[in-house]
């Protein structure tokens, strides 16, 4: 697949001090998270229903959470 055929959305989230945009998008086995156009991270869904960073900067559990959620809320 070419980059534009991966499904994707965004939304606004605070990181540090300020408020990014967040874009999600769904690879085969993980969702590629961005922020303000820049890969950050990767995160990834476990047979657990709990969400973990597979790779990137690491980032706080809460903010993963936090995105997992939208995640969740968008394709639910």
């Amino acid at each position: 697949m070419e980059e534009n055929e991966y499904p994707a959305f965004g939304f606004g989230i605070d990181y540090g001090d300020e408020l990014v945009y967040c874009e999600v998008i769904m690879r085969d086995n993980s969702y590629d998270i961005q922020f303000n156009n820049q890969w950050i991270a990767s995160i990834e869904h476990t047979e657990d229903f709990t969400w973990l960073q597979a790779s990137g900067t690491i980032l706080p559990q809460k903010l993963i959470d936090e995105i997992g959620a939208q995640i969740e809320h968008h394709y639910k």
